[in-house]
């Protein structure tokens, strides 16, 4: 659906996007995660043909960003920081307001703005004021706006910035909704990891311009967290038990627990020593009250990358 070759930006003498190469799958929940500044925003704007890529080049469903950018914004919807909503006006006057900015035929546009009501329910508030409308109610109603003329791709940025836990569990549910029961691709930018690790398929970690890496958030927890750990707790635990688990093959370290019964044992792979490691419990007469992987989580990855990336420019 989206692809990307060596897309660049400079801002004058500025390289705000420096030659990245990716691509995003229909259908799919992508994320580009990153500290202020880091090209995330630019990049986004870029595929949308809001401005034109200093270098390299950009297709969405198989349009030049360039070349057909009239197409390529018919077939996107955005979402800004700021809704940029009108306040004053009914949230069906700006929905029928913006479709017929993109020229969305005159008698569908009724039938389009009570569709996405019930489907962002707020069919029951559309003829009132959005200055009435809580945080939640104006997300929900910018991602309608964004809908109005049927997009195929939809660009978020900062989709549940500043919301309620409830709110934004509305707006997650909506976007999974939207990605794999409508086929709609959905590019997020974001600096919420908890988002990006529960909505996104696949992401992109971004600094200075330039894509540090590209994977499923399990991948890249995994690749930058270091080895996965093991919880084991007990209903006594002696200290043999510790000694023991040091001496399984596939076994880093075990640290036990200063206060509770259970140890945290640092393996290879979790799937291949898991049943060594209870094997060798019950048969040294150890018992087992609970035991569960601890996948490290990309926020973990995300901060381990950022910062190793961070000494290595101060070391140049």
């Amino acid at each position: 659906m989206i692809e990307a070759e060596n897309l660049t930006k400079f801002y004058g003498e500025f390289l705000a996007v420096d030659h990245i190469s990716f691509n995003i799958k229909k259908g799919e929940i992508f994320g580009f995660l990153g500290p202020n500044g880091a090209g995330k925003t630019t990049t986004i704007r870029m595929l949308a043909a809001i401005f034109p890529p200093s270098e390299g080049t950009a297709t969405i469903n198989g349009n030049d960003v360039v070349h057909n950018s009239m197409e390529v914004r018919k077939q996107v919807g955005i979402l800004s920081e700021n809704p940029g909503l009108y306040e004053r006006l009914s949230a069906r006057a700006n929905l029928d307001f913006f479709a017929r900015l993109y020229d969305v035929p005159k008698d569908q546009i009724d039938t389009r703005i009570d569709f996405l009501g019930d489907l962002f329910d707020l069919r029951t508030r559309l003829d009132e004021r959005v200055g009435t409308y809580s945080k939640g109610m104006k997300q929900k109603l910018a991602i309608a706006r964004a809908l109005i003329h049927d997009p195929t791709v939809l660009f978020l940025d900062e989709p549940t910035s500043a919301l309620s836990p409830e709110a934004a569990k509305s707006i997650r549910d909506l976007l999974v909704d939207l990605a794999k029961d409508r086929s709609r691709t959905i590019c997020i930018c974001t600096h919420n990891l908890f988002d990006a690790e529960r909505l996104c398929d696949r992401v992109a970690i971004i600094r200075n311009g330039k894509i540090l890496t590209v994977g499923t958030p399990g991948e890249i927890s995994s690749k930058f967290s270091g080895p996965p750990t093991i919880r084991v707790s007990f209903t006594k635990l002696d200290t043999n038990i510790t000694q023991l688990l040091n001496n399984i093959e596939g076994v880093f370290s075990v640290e036990q627990h200063p206060v509770k019964k259970e140890v945290f044992i640092k393996v290879e792979n979790h799937e291949i020593n898991t049943p060594k490691i209870v094997k060798e419990i019950v048969a040294n007469n150890g018992e087992i009250l609970e035991i569960e992987p601890i996948h490290a989580s990309l926020e973990e990855a995300y901060l381990k990358l950022i910062m190793e990336v961070s000494l290595n420019d101060t070391k140049i």
